[in-house]
Parts: structure tokens; C-alpha cells; sequence
């Protein structure tokens, strides 16, 4: 498995969420005539996540949990790669 390809994989669906994002907030605001716009996210310095959000109080602990749980399933799916890649390494069996 090429790291590089999920590497890449990986930046582009960050890309992606966040179009849909905006066109969600568009579609929204031409069907409502109004919206709020709120938003959160989450910094992973080793082992410390750093989580922080804006919008109105009600939506932003929905924001920090759900950016956490995409946190988590990175870090998540990053071990898994990087797990089996370092068992292919060690045991000789890379497959290209």
C-alpha cells in the first residue's frame, strides 16, 4: 500500500467536506432566506487534542463531539495503514 496515494486520499476528502460544507449553508440559506453559520474543529499535538468551536451555544458542543470523532478515526485508520505496512516491512512480504 502506497502511503502516499492515502496520503492524498486523505487531503482530498478534507477538500471535500469542506465544499460540501459551504453548499450545504448555501442550499440552506436560499430555501430558508437565512442561516447561521457555525464550526468547529480539533488539533492533535501528540497525544493532546485541542478542540475549539463558534456558533450559537446550543451548536457548539454538537460541533466539538463531532469533530472529535473524525479526530479519533483518522488517528484510527492512520494506525491501521501504518500497521500493516510495518508488518510487511518486517516480515518481507511488501507487496507493490
Amino acid at each position: 500500500m502506497d502511503l502516499g496515494k492515502v496520503g492524498l486520499a486523505l487531503i482530498f476528502a478534507g477538500f471535500l467536506t469542506a465544499v460540501i460544507g459551504v453548499a450545504a449553508v448555501a442550499i440552506y440559506t436560499t430555501f430558508r432566506g437565512a442561516s447561521e453559520v457555525s464550526f468547529g474543529g480539533c488539533i492533535l499535538v501528540v497525544f493532546i487534542p485541542i478542540c475549539f468551536g463558534a456558533g450559537p451555544p446550543g451548536v457548539v458542543p454538537y460541533l466539538i463531539l463531532v469533530s472529535t470523532i473524525v479526530m479519533l478515526a483518522v488517528v484510527v485508520i492512520a494506525y491501521y495503514f501504518l500497521r500493516s505496512t510495518a508488518k510487511s516491512l518486517a516480515t518481507g512480504t511488501r507487496r507493490t
